[in-house]
């Protein structure tokens, strides 16, 4: 019996490359502060940090399932919203889980670079 390892190989290369640039991004996610929740609070009043990682956790894990994570500065403010609504009803999450997506997308694109 032939047992061919050089499709296994690849299988976990490719795994373990995208894996690496999964956690590679997610470490450049802006992490947020409180300086964020004060500015999130004049759009979403009583907005907090904890809030605000509740997002980013869920940018994270749910995101990630079916394309890489992109850089909140990537795209205006302005944009995330319209975004998240479009692939909400891809993902099936809440209108609680939405609000918190959409809170830490917005702020991260308007918070300061890091990288």
């Amino acid at each position: 019996m032939r047992i061919n390892i050089n499709i296994n190989w690849r299988r976990f290369v490719w795994l373990a490359a995208f894996g690496l640039g999964a956690l590679g991004c997610a470490a450049r996610l802006p992490e947020p502060s409180a300086a964020d929740a004060a500015r999130a609070a004049k759009t979403w009043p009583g907005t907090t940090v904890s809030d605000l990682h509740r997002g980013r956790e869920q940018y994270m894990q749910r995101c990630s399932g079916c394309h890489g994570l992109v850089d909140p500065h990537k795209f205006e403010a302005g944009r995330w919203p319209t975004f998240v609504k479009e692939m909400s009803g891809k993902l099936r999450i809440s209108g609680d889980e939405v609000a918190d997506l959409t809170r830490y997308l917005v702020v991260a694109s308007e918070s300061p670079e890091t990288h």
